[in-house]
């Protein structure tokens, strides 16, 4: 196995832990130290936009994750290899970057999910990546599922990247909706200057 190939079978493995350590450890810290509970999902029923995304996410990360032990996997998902797959590997650690990054942007406004309410803990963020995206989370997301694909072109990684376009789109407009309602002016003079993407 070629280096390349080590690349883009253990390097999607790396960048998913490394996400997962970080958004448990983001979640902990300000819900500590900073008192904001950051799972406004919680205590509400999820919308199926929501649902959807949360099931695509499921699937693909497993998926990404097992490759490497479970080498079956590929042929079950008809999923083919192809020699510039390890390309994909920097486009998903700069999809990780990004949401990371703009994680830390929105500091104790941050929020995994629609509030019922504006908490006191939030406000409009819009500087930062903020500037140049009103969803740069939502941008680093899709990278990172771009970058499966390329990695390993097949059925579940270029579904996964349709699905989430199309349901993220269905998500931000809801989260819109509630920052619209909550911030109003100062919201609607954002998105005249700051795209929905980029």
């Amino acid at each position: 196995m070629s280096k390349y190939d080590m690349i883009a079978l253990y390097g999607p493995v790396a960048l998913i832990v490394l996400a997962l350590v970080w958004g448990f450890a983001r979640i902990a810290y300000l819900s500590r130290a900073e008192d904001v509970s950051v799972l406004a999902f919680i205590g509400r029923s999820r919308s199926g936009p929501e649902l959807v995304l949360g099931a695509v996410a499921i699937v693909l990360d497993l998926y990404l994750l097992l490759r490497p032990f479970v080498p079956a996997l590929d042929g079950f998902a008809m999923a083919g290899h192809t020699p510039i797959g390890h390309f994909g590997v920097p486009i998903m650690a700069l999809g990780v970057g990004i949401a990371v990054l703009s994680q830390m942007g929105m500091g104790k406004a941050w929020r995994i999910g629609v509030p019922r309410e504006v908490e006191a803990s939030q406000s409009l963020v819009t500087t930062g990546l903020y500037r140049f995206s009103r969803n740069p989370i939502y941008v680093g997301i899709m990278l990172f599922v771009i970058g499966s694909a390329i990695v390993i072109p097949g059925p579940v990684t270029i579904l996964s990247t349709i699905i989430t376009f199309v349901f993220m789109n269905k998500v931000i407009e809801a989260e819109e909706a509630f920052l619209k309602d909550a911030f109003g002016a100062e919201f609607d003079a954002y998105c005249k200057q700051t795209r929905r993407w980029l």
